[in-house]
């Protein structure tokens, strides 16, 4: 399909209800009001988002590592203030339901919880955050950077593959941008961090992606199929955005008759139901035994052999974010505690703790976790050399 394409592409290159207690900020409503939609508020951030120049764009696309002098970002977030504040607001509420999308195509990759123009907000809140550590205002620094982990966190809950790309997408430049600011953080203030991390939940698993990215599928194959005949000309196999290795086995299971089809898209739960479980094994096993299950069902259920590499790609954006968290607490204890402390953490993707690397400036932390084509997991402490 041309999504499962577009997914894969950005997968391989570099619980239903959210808990909040780590930030959240009472609100005073009466009884009968209905409670406030984050959701509607982040609109109003993402309205002024997506009127971000390309050259915001790039620029933002180095929000954890640009040099944060550069006159470019006093006036970006001068702009960015009330979308910056509508952030901050969206947090403090603990209802946040996006518009449903029961079925999916290309054009919703551009709006809502899809839109990836709320990772372009936790960029400029990185920018906000690393401006006010080095004027000494570190409370107000985190204040940004948990607000916009919450927006990631929303855009990436019980959603499809796409919504934990944009996910990670999110939560790499505010760990990365809470890695760069804490030697600028004082003690107090690194006790809070501390806790709000230890009240962080770990990402959803990568299975909670599954379900959701099969409805999505098979209701866009079901709508496709709803505007064609009883049977599938050879035209028509690429319309309902089949790739033509599925075409072809499921032209052979189905002989092109439509109602054929449909009855097999019934008959894929099974295989789907062990992708999920699958999916979630331990580490050191889990990718052998995804490809086993690709090979096996290859010839029998070539839509959910098709989205393996997709799978791997979430289960892997799963470990990363769990790594930063990881690494940031090591980070933390690293600055407050010093060295020896440091050494006790242990890394969950290796024998024993992380390695450290001393630069002439900031310290570089380096996991164990590692995946070809994957960048190497690191996390830089300070400013870089």
């Amino acid at each position: 399909m041309l999504r499962r394409e577009l997914i894969r592409t950005l997968l391989t290159t570099g619980t239903a209800r959210w808990l909040l207690p780590w930030f959240a900020r009472s609100l005073p409503t009466r009884a009968s009001e209905k409670p406030a939609n984050a959701a509607m508020i982040y609109q109003k951030a993402l309205g002024w988002s997506k009127g971000l120049r390309p050259d915001d764009l790039k620029r933002l696309s180095r929000a954890a590592t640009i040099a944060i002098d550069d006159p470019w970002i006093e006036g970006l977030i001068q702009q960015a203030s009330p979308a910056l504040e509508s952030l901050r607001e969206a947090a403090s509420i603990d209802v946040c339901r996006w518009e449903p999308m029961e079925v999916l195509f290309k054009h919703d990759l551009t709006h809502g919880q899809l839109d990836i123009s709320n990772v372009n907000l936790v960029r400029v809140a990185c920018l906000s955050a690393r401006r006010l550590a080095k004027r000494g205002r570190g409370r107000e620094a985190l204040l940004d950077l948990f607000s916009a982990l919450t927006l990631a966190h929303r855009v990436g809950a019980s959603g499809v593959f796409m919504a934990r790309v944009l996910e990670c997408g999110g939560e790499i430049p505010a760990f990365q941008t809470l890695g760069r600011i804490l030697p600028d953080l004082d003690r107090a203030t690194l006790d809070d961090l501390a806790r709000r991390l230890d009240l962080l939940p770990l990402p959803e698993p990568a299975s909670m992606a599954i379900g959701p990215e099969l409805r999505f599928n098979l209701s866009t194959i079901r709508a496709h199929l709803g505007t064609i005949g009883p049977r599938i000309e050879d035209d028509q196999w690429g319309e309902i955005e089949f790739d033509p290795e599925a075409a072809a086995i499921l032209k052979r299971l189905t002989g092109g008759d439509r109602d054929k089809l449909l009855a097999h898209l019934e008959a894929t739960g099974p295989a789907f139901d062990e992708l999920t479980r699958l999916i979630d094994l331990p580490r050191p096993h889990c990718r052998a035994t995804l490809d086993d299950f690709a090979k096996r069902e290859q010839a029998i259920h070539p839509i959910a052999a098709g989205l393996v590499e997709s799978a791997w790609g979430v289960r892997h954006m799963v470990d990363w974010m769990r790594a930063l968290r990881s690494m940031l607490h090591a980070g933390l204890v690293l600055v407050r505690d010093g060295e020896l402390a440091f050494r006790a953490v242990s890394d969950p993707f290796g024998p024993g703790g992380f390695t450290l690397e001393f630069q002439r400036k900031g310290q570089l932390i380096r996991s164990a976790l590692n995946d070809a084509g994957k960048p190497e997991m690191t996390l830089q402490i300070g400013e870089a050399i």
